[in-house]
């Protein structure tokens, strides 16, 4: 692994994904296992999401596991994957140093959100009953970040604009 993190996610990211991937590989991964991988995800605080890197890798590793598993557990995360996107406007992104930061690096946030919005469209290519209910909550959300854009000052202060990046 280089100094500056270039071309490795780091030990942190390594672990949660090999817990992910090993879980999907259960034909019946224990809910208290994968409970323990969601634990590690951000919680809704006051409607607030704090998303600092572990955070960002262990929802990576989340759904992750949700896709490689055929959906396994799908009642407890897809709710909560939701959730979070319906929270993207009024997260508190914690970023790394800037010393690991480099110009071509597209930004935390844009990051994320792709990869949310991506896992969250394969699990509704997956399956067809959660279809309508995950494009709905991605079309909503792209709504709200349209009319946040559009008119800042009229939205909570509390959102942080340079963050809010289209998906």
């Amino acid at each position: 692994m280089s100094l500056n993190g270039g071309g490795s996610r780091g030990f942190y990211f390594n672990t949660v994904l090999s817990l992910a991937r090993s879980l999907a590989a259960h034909r019946q991964a224990p809910i208290e296992k994968v409970q323990k991988l969601q634990c590690m995800c951000p919680v809704d605080f006051r409607g607030v999401f704090q998303l600092d890197e572990r955070r960002r890798d262990a929802v990576i590793a989340l759904g992750i596991f949700l896709v490689e598993s055929n959906l396994q557990h799908k009642d407890a995360i897809v709710p909560y994957l939701l959730g979070l996107l319906k929270g993207l406007p009024k997260v508190q992104w914690i970023e790394e140093s800037s010393e690991r930061k480099g110009r071509e690096t597209l930004p935390v946030a844009e990051n994320f959100s792709f990869c949310l919005v991506t896992l969250l469209s394969d699990v509704a290519q997956c399956d067809e009953t959660l279809r309508g209910q995950i494009l709905e909550a991605i079309m909503d959300i792209m709504q709200v970040l349209l009319d946040i854009c559009k008119s800042p000052e009229g939205h909570d202060k509390g959102t942080n604009i340079t963050h809010l990046l289209l998906l």
